[in-house]
């Protein structure tokens, strides 16, 4: 469980790597998630300045390295932008997507951290949501459908809170353990339990490509177990994030790892299991701020 985080913001004696994990929602709301909610501009004067209060906080963790939610495949992308951005030969608004938070926030607190690496450890994998949707709606899962509504009740609400809050309350509240723990719960307890114990998807004339206009990646997935399948997809692409934040780690690193919120439970376990390394929770420094005010 995410309580599971360790120790404290400021080490000086440890020779532990220490570790944020900064849970996210994304900025520029890329519409890639189980439950996408809508973002307001965070280009406006408002969501500027308190992005930038957000990065003031973070700085106080004394980062020495920050790792971003973009593939490997993309670092010399990154360290191009990054170098322009660092020598104010490009601003955040000039990048395309620029709004996202790998810029937003990371570019902004290694510049403010005397440019420390941007490294990209993100893993890309498949998807499975599509087809579980759809095999939960086929057979009219009670449990599926009843989750369904409940999700999109609590989204309503949670884009409310999104839009009023500011952006350092919002990763107050998406950093709290019942929320991450909640966000987990689809693939612990619902999305787990789908099968197509109807034979849905081999129904399905073989010629069809697309189903709903969705690939049809038939590959070696068992779609009688399609929730284990998802599952178990989410985990392995969890565990590449999780080996190249070991890969790219040393001794004494202290290191900011942003991440969309759906990754830090696995991630959290993982790294909380490692000796190697010291957690530090995002909220213990975002919080105590707050109380500060």
């Amino acid at each position: 469980m995410p309580t599971t985080r360790k120790k404290q913001i400021i080490s000086d004696t440890s020779n532990e790597t220490s570790v944020m994990l900064l849970g996210v929602y994304h900025f520029n709301n890329p519409g890639q998630d189980t439950y996408n909610t809508k973002i307001d501009d965070y280009y406006s004067d408002r969501r500027q300045e308190e992005i930038k209060e957000v990065v003031g906080l973070l700085r106080e963790y004394n980062p020495t390295k920050i790792f971003v939610e973009l593939t490997p495949k993309s670092q010399s992308k990154i360290d191009s932008l990054y170098q322009l951005h660092l020598n104010d030969r490009i601003n955040l608004h000039e990048i395309k997507g620029g709004v996202n938070e790998v810029y937003q926030i990371g570019f902004r607190l290694g510049k403010q951290s005397g440019g420390i690496p941007i490294t990209a450890v993100d893993h890309a994998g498949p998807w499975l949501g599509d087809y579980v949707d759809f095999i939960a709606d086929t057979l009219a899962l009670d449990y599926y459908q009843e989750k369904k509504s409940e999700e999109l009740k609590f989204n309503k609400e949670k884009q409310k809170r999104l839009v009023s809050n500011t952006v350092k309350e919002n990763l107050i509240y998406i950093n709290e353990d019942r929320q991450i723990i909640g966000n987990h719960d689809y693939y612990n307890n619902i999305a787990i339990r789908v099968k197509d114990s109807a034979n849905i998807m081999f129904s399905y004339q073989e010629s069809e490509q697309e189903i709903e206009g969705l690939p049809y990646l038939m590959r070696s997935y068992d779609f009688n177990n399609i929730g284990v399948e998802l599952v178990a997809e989410w985990y392995k692409r969890n565990l590449f994030i999780y080996r190249n934040i070991i890969e790219n780690s040393q001794q004494n690193d202290r290191i900011v790892v942003i991440i969309g919120s759906g990754h830090v439970f696995y991630l959290n376990q993982l790294l909380a299991n490692n000796p190697k390394f010291d957690l530090t929770n995002p909220n213990e420094l975002l919080i105590n701020a707050k109380n500060e005010d």
